[in-house]
């Protein structure tokens, strides 16, 4: 088909010459033609372009069946490696809120050795988490560039997929209870009503304290129940290829919240604000 460029050169060339209306002698100027005239001819110069140039006038669309198939069995390589930064992570980030706890102690002592010290192990371990983070984030682009080693674009359609529809569906039970405000790749920003739980604490046999968020639960749950593969295969034996079969979902939301207030594109919502500053604003 003639691109949009071609059409552009087709009109100004034809724009510059008389056009025959009603006979031979008759010919006028094409900006003297009515509007349906204009249309007319630009349809016919742009047809007999496209059958001398590309031989064809219509760019109809081809469809071809393809099948393809992804299977972390026999080379878990992949989501092992997902995994075990994944897990890094969830360690730096819990070695990093026992430092924040040590450092509120030694804020409270007046040590100022220890202060120094547990603040430089929280920027240690909040840099190293969100390191792992970022690295995370690009392993399915990575997947994605044709010079990769782990290159699929299967493997990569999954994992997008997969996300657009957690995120979906989130949205969906959130509309349940409160206002989905904004939709990303990994995350959604949602007004929740103040009356609605948060958190439960519970208290274990060893004395401690131990906290749960309502509306991460409920989202959790959710997930799970749309997305555990229930015939996931580990390797048990790598002599005899036997493997064991269990039901496996590692997706799980994440509260990060709530605030009191959000000021969002102050000149195109201001009616949003006086409802956002009596709710409680989640993202999940």
């Amino acid at each position: 088909m003639a691109k949009k460029n071609d059409y552009y050169h087709i009109k100004r060339q034809i724009e510059s010459e008389l056009i025959q209306s009603g006979g031979i002698a008759s010919s006028k100027p094409f900006i003297d033609l009515s509007k349906p005239e204009h249309l007319l001819k630009l349809k016919d110069c742009l047809k007999k372009y496209c059958q001398k140039a590309h031989k064809r006038v219509v760019d109809k669309p081809i469809t071809e069946v393809r099948e393809a198939g992804i299977c972390m069995r026999e080379n878990s390589f992949y989501v092992d490696t997902v995994r075990s930064f994944r897990d890094r992570r969830y360690e730096y980030k819990g070695l990093n809120k026992t430092w924040k706890g040590k450092l509120a102690e030694a804020k409270s002592s007046g040590n100022s050795m220890k202060i120094q010290e547990a603040q430089d192990m929280v920027v240690l371990y909040d840099s190293l988490q969100l390191a792992h983070k970022c690295i995370l984030n690009s392993f399915y682009g990575y997947v994605m560039r044709k010079g990769a080693r782990w290159y699929s674009m299967e493997m990569a359609g999954v994992v997008t997929y997969t996300g657009a529809k957690i995120i979906q569906n989130a949205r969906l039970l959130v509309e349940k209870i409160g206002r989905p405000l904004e939709l990303d790749t990994d995350g959604i920003w949602c007004v929740l009503p103040g009356s609605f739980p948060e958190n439960f604490t519970f208290k274990t046999e060893a004395a401690k304290k131990l906290t749960v968020s309502y509306p991460c639960v409920m989202l959790n749950v959710d997930v799970a129940r749309n997305n555990t593969n229930d015939q996931y295969q580990t390797l048990k034996d790598p002599v005899y290829k036997l493997y064991t079969t269990h039901s496996e979902c590692s997706i799980e939301f994440e509260v990060d919240g709530p605030y009191k207030v959000s000021i969002l594109m102050l000149l195109l919502f201001p009616f949003f604000l006086h409802e956002v500053s009596h709710s409680l604003l989640h993202k999940c």
